[in-house]
């Protein structure tokens, strides 16, 4: 029987120490480490049969339906972190509201849980969250699966570490 795995939503910058524990966590289970970046300024079209998604810009006049790519640098950062650990993990591309795509894509792989970082409060990230919502309370509140958030170190905890 095949373990359930693990999503981790991945933001624009993704915070070293949430990749950390969420590959522990993972490694402890066993379980796959599905890496989920989700585009908000685009909206999906289709699945294809490989997965990918293909998407549009909410704003029709900026750009052209396209493939959705996993962002080159974050997918570098995946690579340094997470090459070599013997884990197993995919990066997956989506478009459209976090919240709702890391939801479908639980339900999906019939995940074990999701796992998200919590960023530090800033009022750039609290005017953020007024404006698009929380993901974290999203997925808390519209969803079946557990979901596990990750705070960020603080201070003392970078020093001492």
């Amino acid at each position: 029987m095949e373990t359930r795995p693990i999503i981790l939503g991945i933001p624009d910058r993704l915070d070293p120490h949430v990749l950390d524990a969420a590959a522990d966590l993972a490694g402890a289970l066993g379980a796959r480490l599905l890496c989920v970046h989700v585009d908000p300024t685009r909206y999906p079209l289709e699945e294809l049969p490989d997965g990918t998604i293909r998407s549009a810009p909410l704003d029709p006049e900026s750009g052209d339906e396209a493939i959705e790519r996993f962002p080159a640098r974050l997918l570098q950062q995946l690579e340094a972190q997470l090459g070599g650990s013997g884990l197993e993990w995919q990066a997956h591309a989506a478009a459209g509201g976090p919240g709702q795509q890391l939801s479908h894509l639980a339900l999906q792989h019939d995940a074990a849980l999701i796992v998200l970082g919590v960023r530090e409060r800033s009022m750039a990230n609290t005017i953020g969250e007024l404006l698009n919502g929380s993901v974290a309370v999203h997925l808390t509140h519209r969803q079946r699966h557990p979901v596990l958030l990750i705070p960020p170190l603080r201070a003392e905890q970078i020093r001492n570490s």
